[in-house]
Parts: structure tokens; C-alpha cells; sequence
């Protein structure tokens, strides 16, 4: 079977492949889970004699856990649409007697279906990547390795967020200034001595003298909210006093703080074999980092302090890392959207999770169009086909059921934030521009010209 390149990229073909699927082109009906509804429960109904047949006898619902769909509440009619509730952290807690496996995720098997695939050797469009962690460019060789590779995938410029502070940002800086046009440095975060008298000083002076040589903007990590603790121990939020001088200086320089707080939401719940990040992989053989259920602080805490942030201080500019860590809960993304106007988005490490549901997304995307950026959390090591190409599968193709692009992969080869393939959302080419490159370019202008020549090169 053959599909022409019109038909799977990008093209009308939307209308007839999603009617009825317009979710934010209308009011809906929408029901949200209350505390009665069991969300994401772990049980089973087969006991009760629905789940007799073939296969029965191979065991009973009382001896196997299987997970079902919750039920909506009484008050849901029949065919209205509802938003379930996550699952409760009871549900998600292992048996008793269990323990993480002492084997290795291995790779995703082969795909055991003939299915049509666009052919893709690079962006559509020459992509500005507002994430990428490009540490050991401290030579002219290393930034004309990154540009070699950028020219294979189509990657019209990228946002360096390992700039650092100090002598390591000069460097940088200085061996970097004949790249300025391709590769965005920014300088680091770091709160390292917060808690010491005179610190917010300091750091702010930092930042002024990184933006005056150079440095385009600034990366906050996720150590701000779950890492870096007040003298109680206590979690440092965004919102903390200390950190508004740090959010002016920003803002007095008009730079972007790209900050990426809080973490994906499996991470916050039990390790257990009913914990998505663990069947992908993480946390085998008895490895706990980088789970907060037992010590870490609850992802409505950090929450909570990034929108006090973001409503402290309208006048910064922040692109909020991996769709501010919300892929997990679309209404509530929707609404920080809507609520803070200096608040971008940015899709890195979450494609994963949108390709489960690509006909939502693609509606989502459509709809805050003007506020998400590409952006994919890679480095210079990682390899165009196994993680650059499927971004732009994704984004810009209909291709059902291929390899995500795996943000991390564990020692035995797994996708460590999902075993399961994804499918494309096709986005339309004036939408497809503002994600690429339109959108960033709002936050670093001087990156224009550059963009404009390399689109003009490819006509």
C-alpha cells in the first residue's frame, strides 16, 4: 500500500481521520472524579461471574489482579464524557511480600505489524530546540560537532541549558560567540549556599554579569523543589522570597527562565509492578533513586509554588520544561495556561505520554498553539534515528504505533518512561512553524536571521 507524502504529512487528511474529536472547539459536558469514585483501582469483576469463557480456566479473578476502567459516578449520564481521577497511592502500592525485580528491562520487541511510514530525514521546518543539555562545548570542535549534527536532523538552533556560572560560562560564552546564530547559551541555576546570608545578592549579580556577556536566558533544574532543602530540611520551592530577586533579574533583562520543577507523576507514587515508570524499567534491583513517594514532597506541593511564582512575577518570561510536568492532567495544564500569560510550555520528555493519546493532543496543541515550543531534553550524543526523528514523526506525521522517543534508556535497553509505541498528530504546517521555531523566536529574537536564511535555503 502507498500512501503519498501529502496524505501523511500534514494535510487535510485531519478532517476525516478526527471528526468529533474537537474536544476544545466546544463546551462539553465534562464530569470530573469525586473522592467516591475509585480511580484507576486495581479490580475485577470476573468473580462475580462476567469474566467466565474461554480461557476461564486458566484461573479466577480472586487469583489475578487486572485493571479496569472506574467507574463514572450517578451522576454521569450514559455517554457523557468524564475525567476520572488518578489512581489512589493505595492503589498503586505493591503486594505484600513483594519485591523490584533483580533483572534488567530488556528493549521493546519488534514491531509484529506492517504498517505505512512516512519517510523522514529531517524537520520539516528548521526546529529551534529550547531544550538541550550540550555540556563540553569548550572548544571550536565540540560546538562544529553539535552543528554538524544539527544540519543532519534539520535543527535550525538549540538552547544550551549547561552554560553553568562563572569561569565554565565564559568559556562557553567566548568559544561559543561565532555560533551565537545556531546555539543559545544559558547560564545555570544553581542554589548552591541558598541558605547562607547574601545569597540572593550574589546570584543576582551572577545573572547580570552572565546576561551582559552573552548568556541568552537562564535554566532553572528540577533540584529547586526537590532537591535543595532550608536549613529544617524542608523542600526550597519556586516561590521561596529568596528567589524573587532572581525572577526580577530575568525579568529587568527581558530573558527567558527556562525551569523545569516537579517531575513526572509515576515518580511521585509506590515503586511497584503496578507503577508504569517501574514496568518500563527504573528502579530494579533494589535502586530507589529519583522516586519521592517515601522522602520526596508531594507534585501539589511544587505545583502550588510554581503558580505563586508565576503569579508573583508577571513580568518574567518562564518556559516551563516538559509541559510543567501536567502531560499527566490536561485540564489542569489547560488552566495554568489560561491562567498565568507568562507561562510557555515546552514538550520535551513527554512525547511519550502524548502519543497515547494523539487525537486529544493534536486538539490541544491546536488550541495553545501560541504557547508550546519544541523542545526534546537530548544532547549531542544521542542518535538521529533512534531519538531526533521520532519528534518529527510525531509532530508531523499520521504513522500509528511506532518507537517513542525514549528520554532515558535503562542499563538493559529499555524505554525507562514507557514501554509502549506511539502514534503521530499531524499538525498543520502553520501550527507545526509556531512549535518549531515561531514561538521560541518570541523569546530569543536574535535568532531570527538565522532561522529566515535556513528556511530560505531549503526552498
Amino acid at each position: 500500500m502507498h500512501f503519498s507524502a501529502s496524505s501523511r504529512r500534514c494535510s487535510s487528511i485531519a478532517v476525516t481521520l478526527f471528526a468529533g474529536i474537537a474536544l476544545f472547539e466546544r463546551p462539553l459536558n465534562i464530569a470530573t472524579g469525586s473522592g467516591t469514585v475509585v480511580g484507576g483501582a486495581w479490580t475485577v469483576e470476573a468473580a462475580q461471574g462476567r469474566g467466565a469463557g474461554r480461557g476461564s480456566e486458566r484461573g479466577t479473578a480472586s487469583e489475578v489482579e487486572v485493571p479496569v476502567e472506574p467507574k463514572a459516578p450517578p451522576s454521569v449520564k450514559d455517554g457523557e464524557i468524564w475525567i476520572p481521577p488518578l489512581p489512589s497511592m493505595d492503589a498503586v502500592t505493591p503486594p505484600a511480600g513483594w519485591k523490584p525485580s533483580s533483572e534488567e528491562a530488556s528493549p521493546m520487541p519488534l514491531t509484529l505489524l506492517r504498517l505505512p511510514r512516512t519517510n523522514i530525514t529531517r524537520a520539516k521546518y528548521p526546529a529551534i530546540d529550547f531544550h538541550v543539555h550540550a555540556g563540553g562545548l569548550t572548544t571550536p570542535e565540540a560546538y562544529q560537532r553539535l552543528i554538524t549534527l544539527m544540519d543532519t536532523i534539520g535543527m535550525g538552533a538549540i538552547v544550551n541549558l549547561n552554560g553553568g556560572t562563572g569561569e565554565s560560562l565564559d568559556t562557553v560564552l567566548s568559544v561559543g560567540q561565532p555560533y551565537r546564530d545556531r546555539v543559545a547559551n544559558f547560564i545555570t541555576f544553581s542554589a548552591e549556599g541558598i541558605n547562607e546570608p547574601g545569597w540572593s545578592q550574589k546570584f543576582v549579580a551572577e545573572m547580570e554579569r552572565a546576561f551582559r556577556a552573552g548568556a541568552m536566558g537562564m535554566k532553572v533544574s528540577k533540584q529547586l523543589g526537590q532537591g535543595a532543602r532550608n536549613p529544617d530540611g524542608t523542600f526550597i520551592q519556586a516561590d521561596d522570597p529568596r528567589l524573587d530577586a532572581v525572577w526580577a533579574m530575568a525579568a529587568k533583562y527581558d530573558r527567558p527562565v527556562m525551569i523545569h520543577t516537579s517531575d513526572s507523576i509515576g515518580r511521585f507514587y509506590p515503586i511497584s509492578p503496578r507503577n508504569e515508570r517501574y514496568e518500563a524499567g527504573l528502579w530494579r534491583k533494589g535502586d530507589t533513586s529519583g522516586n519521592l513517594h517515601v522522602e520526596g514532597p508531594k507534585h501539589e506541593v511544587i505545583e502550588k509554588a510554581r503558580e505563586n511564582m508565576h503569579r508573583k512575577h508577571p513580568k518574567t518570561r518562564f518556559v516551563n520544561a516538559h509541559l510543567a510536568m501536567l502531560y499527566y492532567d490536561p485540564q489542569k495544564l489547560a488552566t495554568f495556561l489560561d491562567t498565568y500569560p507568562n507561562a510557555d510550555v515546552e514538550i520535551s520528555a513527554t512525547v511519550q505520554d502524548l502519543g497515547r493519546a494523539p487525537r486529544f493532543w493534536r486538539e490541544f496543541i491546536i488550541k495553545y498553539q501560541d504557547r508550546i515550543l519544541m523542545g526534546s531534553d537530548g544532547n549531542p550524543d544521542r542518535q538521529p534515528d533512534e531519538f531526533w526523528t521520532p519528534h518529527w514523526r510525531y509532530l508531523e506525521t499520521y504513522d500509528e504505533y511506532f518507537y517513542h522517543p525514549a528520554q532515558i534508556r535503562t542499563p538493559g535497553g529499555s524505554p525507562g518512561h514507557g514501554r509502549w509505541n506511539i502514534s503521530g498528530i499531524g499538525l498543520p504546517d502553520a501550527v507545526l512553524r509556531k512549535v518549531y521555531y515561531e514561538n521560541a523566536l518570541r523569546h530569543l529574537p536574535s535568532l531570527r536571521p538565522s532561522i529566515e536564511r535556513q528556511i530560505g535555503a531549503r526552498k
